[in-house]
């Protein structure tokens, strides 16, 4: 079974408040809200992304975000060669949800398989009209590949079906040499976790019950959590 770093990639910021990530708790409190793009490289010779990020056109960073967090968003493309790739080095795409803030890189990619559940695939296609989050045109010429529930399509990488955010949510999990780490999916930051009791249900989705539930699962899995909008996240491995 493969290894993998993870590497994050910041590829924009927004400037929402806590109760965005957490629902009914932080309503009113600013946050720096990363947008991450998760670079996966197994000791197999395996090159992946979780997500492809913001559009690489919409790359702006909010006014005293670098002055706060000493970060700087990049265009996708210029975060993958900070790391030596190109979009034609990476083998696969998982997609773990279609909000635009995590799709809106898929055109780079053309051909290469990008894992989406059929779930999210078919809700993205005709959103509910409240839902401003999707916009078919990010993905409508990628090479998608639907899937159905937990699985394993790639050598060493499981996606976990974790609905509520948005209906058709996949957390990313594999090994790390510090062991096994989990990549949400669902949109949320460290104030989700607590160190003791429940997981808080993440402030935005399309079924509350079962964002709730899918948190909780996550949580229970243990190893090393990474939420998907956390400012404080590093390379593992």
């Amino acid at each position: 079974m493969p290894a993998f770093s993870i590497t994050p990639l910041l590829t924009g910021a927004r400037n929402p408040d806590q109760g965005i990530m957490t629902y009914q708790k932080g309503y009113g409190k600013k946050i720096w809200l990363p947008v991450w793009v998760f670079l996966l490289r197994g000791d197999d010779g395996g090159v992946y992304l979780a997500d492809t990020g913001l559009a690489e056109d919409e790359v702006m960073d909010p006014p005293g975000f670098f002055e706060d967090t000493g970060r700087e968003s990049l265009p996708l493309t210029e975060c993958l060669e900070a790391e030596g790739l190109a979009p034609a080095d990476i083998q696969a795409v998982i997609c773990t949800h279609l909000h635009d803030d995590h799709c809106g890189n898929a055109a780079l990619f053309p051909g290469i398989p990008q894992y989406v559940q059929r779930a999210e695939a078919a809700f993205a296609r005709n959103p509910h009209p409240l839902d401003h989050r999707y916009d078919w045109g990010f993905v409508e010429d990628a090479n998608l590949v639907e899937v159905e529930g937990d699985c394993s399509p790639l050598p060493g990488v499981e996606l976990i079906f974790v609905p509520g955010h948005s209906p058709g949510v996949q957390a990313v999990r594999v090994t790390t040499p510090q062991g096994p780490a989990t990549i949400t999916g669902f949109c949320c930051n460290a104030e989700n976790f607590p160190a003791a009791g429940p997981a808080v249900c993440p402030g935005v989705h399309t079924d509350a019950l079962a964002a709730y539930d899918s948190i909780q699962r996550i949580k229970a899995l243990g190893g090393v959590i990474l939420p998907m909008h956390e400012m404080g996240l590093e390379k593992i491995g």
